[in-house]
């Protein structure tokens, strides 16, 4: 029952509270306050006196201005200072103001038809409007310059920084830069393909999304810095509404509505964005900024969506992540479209094999550089050598023992993060859905549980507190055992609404189905080299069931094509148990060392982080 229950524990450590900071600058006269502050957030209230700093707007390169763009929402154990230094998002000011300017004069021009919706603008500054969006109605209208009221930094994610534009004629905007992390093409085919999902989903598929009015795509237009603009909807994220950890109470279920509330409205996202089948696997660009010339779908007959979406290269995190050191002609080969759903699989673990590759090939050349662990990365090597050589047997695409086997195959729009925290729900209840980054187009077979649900830990399908073996553990084992009931619970009111709403893909979580997915999706949702142990761990319980699914005509091939010895078996489950261990005595290790700002200030202020002499942190264990 408790097989590498560490796996619980992680999860239990990775609840934390949530915690957004804001800041925000207000022009007075020639020159701007900077406040920043703390806001309130759906655990806990946090209160903090703003701090207000006066910078001059014509004076782009005040060093008072800086503190606007650092980064403040956390700080890591280790390279703190780099960490945050590569998530700054510096922008002119003055440029945006330029943007302004110009999308008010573009909308001034505009005359569209009620059942018009034009293309794309590609504007000779670098940057590209959406012109059914920023119509006097939408945008309102200014009489002379764009004059900014006041402009907040209202949230720091994982990949970007939100602003809030407040203008004199009572709009209010929102500017996205993503952090200057990754190379420009990345953050390019990034946002090219993010405002064409959103596009499409609300044009086509009628999912309330914010209005994009304008976005660039490089540091080459007045911005100098890539950026979304969109609309500001004013409500709370429906992450509030969230209370996984909910005692049951079967008397009436209440504790199955409280779920729902949350469960219900990204399961309905769910089923509309895997509503339309495409005609290939990628992911959706603008018609101009695609190569592909092949219709995204087929069938439709509004003449104003005729051909706006064509599918061009995965942003599918997994085929980006760290991938800086490739050159982007070899890069490119791994990225699609594809008319395979198992080339999916092969290009994913190709393009990291290759990256592996590229990365040792470095590491052989600086002996002396610490930047990754040679042994590590030859044992990952092995490891998608060997998804390689499995991905296309990997499924039977035709097979007649998986139900709804061809719907299962097809390829279908998926969200990359459906989280209550990427839903903001309005004072009317209107239920936006935020952030398509990433999105793809794949088979929904290769669907996983979103993160806030998902859960592969021992499943606990009952309660059962009265049972003589329950009141044999510990006060912690019992509490652990609550745990992965709720955790088990919460993931099957997930499936039990994929049911409900799209009956032909429930087949997608049947054991054998999701037994055959499991090395692809931990590669895919790997983020540490050591974790390639998890893709082995699956890889070998394969080679063990194969010959039933063979049987069963569920997989592609009779014969398992990649084998594990009887001694590489028995090092994994020591590597394995070791790779556990060191988790666990890891602070924070389900966030790579990243503390939330106000929790790292307030060990640090109880001497439970100790700064050492190289400026990382340590924590204290005998103050614990």
């Amino acid at each position: 029952m408790f097989h590498r229950a560490s796996k619980a524990k992680r999860a239990i450590n990775a609840i934390s509270f949530l915690k957004n900071k804001s800041s925000k600058i207000t022009p007075v006269g020639s020159s701007i306050i900077v406040k920043h502050t703390l806001s309130v957030n759906s655990y806990r209230f946090i209160s903090s006196k703003p701090n207000e700093v006066f910078t001059k707007l014509s004076d782009e390169n005040d060093p008072q201005r800086d503190s606007f763009f650092k980064y403040t929402w956390g700080s890591w154990l280790k390279n703190d200072k780099a960490e945050k230094e590569k998530r700054t998002t510096k922008f002119s000011l003055e440029g945006l103001n330029k943007i302004l300017d110009d999308l008010y004069l573009q909308s001034k021009c505009l005359s569209i038809k009620d059942d018009e919706i034009p293309a794309p603008t590609y504007n000779k500054n670098l940057t590209v409007s959406l012109p059914h969006n920023i119509l006097p109605k939408s945008i309102g209208t200014i009489n002379d310059k764009v004059k900014i009221k006041v402009m907040s930094s209202i949230h720091e994610g994982k990949h970007h920084r939100i602003y809030k534009l407040d203008l004199t004629n009572q709009k209010s905007f929102i500017l996205r830069i993503p952090y200057p992390m990754e190379s420009e093409q990345s953050i390019a085919q990034r946002i090219k393909s993010e405002v064409a999902s959103m596009d499409f989903a609300d044009l086509k598929l009628n999912i309330k999304v914010p209005k994009t009015y304008c976005f660039g795509v490089n540091t080459l237009n007045p911005i100098r810095s890539p950026f979304i603009l969109q609309e500001y909807i004013e409500g709370n994220l429906l992450m509030k509404k969230w209370n996984p950890l909910i005692e049951d109470d079967l008397s009436n279920g209440t504790h199955k509505k409280v779920l729902n509330e949350v469960i219900c409205p990204l399961s309905d996202f769910q089923s509309k964005l895997a509503s339309v089948t495409f005609t290939k696997f990628g992911s959706l660009y603008f018609a101009k900024d695609c190569k592909n010339t092949e219709p995204a779908y087929v069938g439709e007959e509004n003449k104003s969506l005729q051909n706006r979406w064509k599918i061009g290269p995965t942003t599918e995190k997994c085929f980006w992540r760290k991938k800086s050191a490739m050159k982007p002609e070899d890069h490119a080969k791994f990225l699609g479209p594809w008319s395979n759903p198992l080339s999916i699989v092969k290009d994913a673990a190709s393009v990291e094999l290759e990256n592996i590759k590229i990365r040792l090939a470095v590491g052989d050349a600086n002996p002396n550089s610490n930047s990754h662990d040679s042994k590590t990365l030859k044992s990952e090597l092995k490891t998608f050598d060997r998804l390689v050589t499995l991905a296309p047997v990997l499924f039977n695409t035709k097979s007649e023992a998986i139900p709804n086997v061809e719907d299962l195959f097809k390829p279908r729009l998926q969200h990359a993060d459906l989280d209550p925290m990427n839903v903001l729900v309005t004072n009317s209840g209107e239920k936006y859905l935020l952030d398509f980054e990433c999105s793809s187009i794949k088979p929904f077979i290769l669907n996983h549980p979103p993160a806030f649900i998902s859960y592969d830990g021992p499943k606990i399908f009952a309660l059962d507190t009265k049972h003589a073996e329950y009141n044999k553990l510990s006060e912690p084992e019992k509490e652990q055992y609550k745990f992965m009931y709720k955790r088990t619970r919460n993931l099957f009111l997930w499936e039990s609404a994929l049911n409900e709403r799209s009956p032909k893909l429930i087949y997608t979580v049947a054991p054998p189905v999701k037994m055959l997915k499991s090395p692809y999706l931990s590669a895919i949702l790997k983020k540490t080299d050591e974790e390639y142990l998890n893709i082995d761990e699956h890889l070998i319980y394969l080679q063990s069931v194969w010959k039933d699914l063979a049987a069963n005509k569920i997989v592609g091939s009779e014969t398992y094509p990649v084998a594990f010895s009887n001694a590489e078996i028995e090092q994994h489950k020591v590597d394995i148990e070791a790779y556990d261990k060191k988790l666990m005595s890891i602070p924070f290790a389900a966030t790579q060392g990243w503390i939330p700002q106000d929790m790292f200030d307030n060990l640090v202020n109880q001497k439970l982080l100790i700064k050492d002499e190289n400026g990382d942190y340590k924590l204290d264990v005998k103050s614990v």
